[in-house]
């Protein structure tokens, strides 16, 4: 598949079959992860797989979504107790928790600033598009309690949480969003040629 086809390909999805995703098609996302570019090679991203009941449930309490009642009532309608599964929210039976880890980011000699989120963010990037390719949905959750994320998660001091992607099968009934899933602007609203616009 052209690169172009999996970009327009992956599209958001908050509506997922409960169907597992296969150990396989996991471990061809956390590849395509590491094969992306890092600053100097160093690697710094940290995945968490979190794919068990027990793991999804530590998940729904520290990304409650609480300000928004809309999300509390569909929190309820994604459990699915009558087959032993605990969902939640959009259902996606994989999540993918990617952190970096402080301790081992490149340091921009002159700012001071560290590489870590920008290599974390190129590594999600990147499995989400492999995701895609493998007829898999995802969404990026950014929205979430990182320190209680951090307590029951037991993170190791030294890792920086950056997003969760949440994983799997598009239900059924899925429809994207055309509005937000099928809209760019322009390029000519984005991008500029030698010199930036005056303002």
């Amino acid at each position: 598949m052209d690169f172009m086809d999996i970009s327009k390909k992956r599209v958001t999805v908050r509506k997922f079959s409960p169907k597992p995703v296969e150990e396989e098609k996991i471990n061809k996302i956390l590849e395509a992860g590491r094969w992306s570019p890092t600053a100097v090679n160093l690697q710094p991203q940290r995945i968490l797989v979190l794919n068990t009941p027990e793991s999804l449930d530590k998940v729904r309490q520290f990304c409650s979504f609480g300000y928004d009642q809309k999300y509390v009532d569909l929190a309820k309608k994604c459990d699915d107790k009558e087959q032993g599964k605990v969902n939640f929210y959009y259902g996606a039976p994989l999540v993918l928790f990617v952190a970096y880890d402080k301790t081992a980011c490149w340091t921009h000699p002159q700012s001071g600033k560290s590489s870590g989120a920008t290599d974390a963010t190129i590594v999600a990037t990147h499995m989400m598009l492999e995701a895609a390719s493998l007829d898999l949905g995802s969404v990026w959750i950014s929205y979430f309690d990182e320190e209680k994320a951090r307590d029951l998660l037991d993170l190791p001091d030294s890792w920086q949480s950056v997003c969760m992607l949440y994983i799997g099968y598009p239900a059924d009934d899925f429809e994207p969003n055309a509005k937000m899933s099928g809209h760019r602007k322009p390029l000519t609203e984005t991008c500029f040629w030698n010199e930036a616009p005056k303002n």
